[in-house]
């Protein structure tokens, strides 16, 4: 009867039993709105499909209990609070807009933006964490008018020690992507709107 439940045990896998799911809070903080003011502009927003289902099962390290970090759970509703906070006026599109609905809506710019890679810096007394993104916005007649890439990181001591450490320091990383993303975004549609970009 003891190999029987010994088998069932180990059959399960290391990970459902031992791993970590990492699930960050999805919120911003409260410095990122007394940080981030609006500024005038209206913006669309577009979210490519997958996003939100975007995950990493990057542990760190090879000795490392395994991890599934849920990013993308996390970063969309982030990255929409983000525009909430970034811009006075902001529609937020399911699918992929036309020039029309562009002129329709009389939107300047359309914002896409994408998770390109995330990076666990696992050591011995804490954990380094790395969100890459891509950004793209288009004119409205959806040409584009420029692209840049955003990291954003975040670092902790005896992260895995701390109840709700691990989802702490994603989140944070995150956040961090969200404000070099919007602070260089907000920066680009102001020297657009100068006439000087």
């Amino acid at each position: 009867m003891m190999s029987v439940v010994l088998l069932a045990v180990f059959g399960a896998g290391c990970a459902a039993l031992f791993g970590w799911n990492i699930h960050a809070p999805g919120l911003l903080s409260e410095e990122f709105a007394q940080d981030i003011s609006k500024i005038p502009a209206r913006v669309a927003l577009y979210i490519p499909e997958g996003q939100i289902d975007y995950l990493s099962k990057d542990k760190g390290t090879a000795l490392s209990d395994p991890q599934t970090y849920y990013i993308g759970e996390a970063y969309v509703p982030m990255l929409i609070e983000s525009f909430q906070h970034g811009v006075d006026e902001f529609l937020l599109f399911e699918t992929l807009p036309t020039t029309e609905l562009m002129k329709r809506y009389a939107i300047s710019y359309l914002v896409v933006c994408e998770i390109k890679d995330f990076k666990n810096r696992k050591h011995y007394r804490g954990q380094g964490l790395d969100l890459y993104t891509e950004t793209f916005v288009f004119n409205p007649d959806l040409s584009l008018y420029a692209r840049f890439e955003t990291r954003g990181a975040s670092e902790a001591w005896k992260v895995f020690a701390k109840k709700g450490g691990p989802e702490v320091n994603l989140n944070h990383a995150i956040e961090s992507n969200l404000r070099s993303m919007m602070t260089y975004l907000q920066d680009l549609l102001i020297q657009a709107q100068k006439g000087t970009a």
